[in-house]
């Protein structure tokens, strides 16, 4: 993968965690915040987990480890998750902006709060992110569906629709 693959897809998962956050901003808190019927996850959880995760993974990517998952438990609403999301979004595109072709396979330690430790190039450790996220946001979807609401329409090619094959914003007509 390039770059300038990487950098794409990392403005696509932006692109697409916006667009799972505006589905749930729609649900209202009450909702948000509630388990559908024969679940015990809420969209919540799904959200702020997949924030935590790419938290994570930027501190390591920035050379160091947390020692745990950031807690976002207070975030009563998808504005104030928004927040959280707007703040890592603006240090994730300073640091994937830095990167060089070189840069991607440059080794990243890893140690999982399992305690499993393992060294992985920094291409293939983005690239868990990206799918990681597509992942949590399918699960975020059929949750936002459960509890009555439209899921957002998210996916890659729907992007490249909005934004053009040259990069720029494109006219999509029925």
């Amino acid at each position: 993968m390039t770059i300038a693959e990487l950098r794409d897809l990392f403005e696509y998962n932006r692109w697409a965690h916006e667009k799972t956050l505006d589905a749930a901003a729609l649900l209202g808190p009450d909702r948000y915040g509630s388990a559908p019927d024969g679940s015990s996850v809420t969209l919540k959880d799904v959200l702020q987990k997949l924030l935590a995760e790419e938290v994570v993974w930027l501190s390591r990517w920035e050379g160091h480890s947390l020692a745990e998952s950031p807690d976002y438990s207070e975030c009563a609403d998808t504005p104030a998750l928004m927040s959280r999301w707007k703040s890592l979004w603006n240090r994730q595109r300073r640091f994937v902006e830095s990167l060089t072709e070189d840069d991607l396979g440059q080794p990243v330690s890893i140690r999982m709060n399992n305690g499993i430790e393992a060294v992985q190039p920094l291409s293939d450790t983005m690239t868990h992110v990206l799918n990681q996220a597509t992942y949590l946001r399918g699960e975020a979807a059929l949750l936002t569906r459960q509890l009555g609401g439209d899921a957002a329409d998210a996916d890659y090619f729907t992007y490249c629709l909005e934004r053009g094959t040259d990069g720029t914003d494109a006219t999509i007509t029925p």
